[in-house]
């Protein structure tokens, strides 16, 4: 049924809390779980040119990596396989996209983010993959942290 278990992660606790869920499923269904981070590098894109940017996008990117390393981990103690991805764009489609293009059967995600005033809505994120996935779109609350 839910043999491809799509985990987006932006590193925060939350998601980490939506990554246990995901790779439980996987467990459970005998499936495999991709985590997916998305550097939003567009936001730099007004942003003049220079060393400094490179270094931004740079960190953007390592925290993806450290993200993703971390569900891997936790998936690889659960006994699931785990492929990981760092893409860059607008979050909410390229999570769409990657959802899409890698055959996910579910999109596992939180549904708040890092920021104090998504505590009390539907993310923004998360929003936008609820409302543009072809699949289901398993929403996961956050937990205090």
């Amino acid at each position: 049924m839910f043999d491809k278990i799509m985990i987006a992660t932006d590193g925060s606790k939350h998601s980490e809390n939506a990554a246990e869920k995901g790779i439980e499923i996987a467990r459970l269904s005998g499936g495999e779980v991709s985590v997916v981070y998305v550097a939003d590098t567009g936001r730099l894109s007004h942003l003049p040119e220079d060393m400094a940017l490179a270094s931004i996008r740079e960190l953007m990117l390592d925290e993806g990596r450290e993200a993703t390393d971390h569900i891997e981990a936790m998936a690889e103690k659960a006994g699931v396989t785990c492929t990981k991805a760092v893409v860059e764009g607008n979050v909410g489609e390229e999570l769409i996209r990657f959802a899409d293009e890698s055959g996910a059967d579910v999109v596992v995600i939180g549904s708040c983010g890092r920021t104090g005033l998504e505590k009390f809505l539907l993310g923004s994120v998360a929003e936008k993959v609820v409302r543009g996935s072809k699949v289901p779109v398993l929403t996961v609350p956050g937990r205090e942290v």
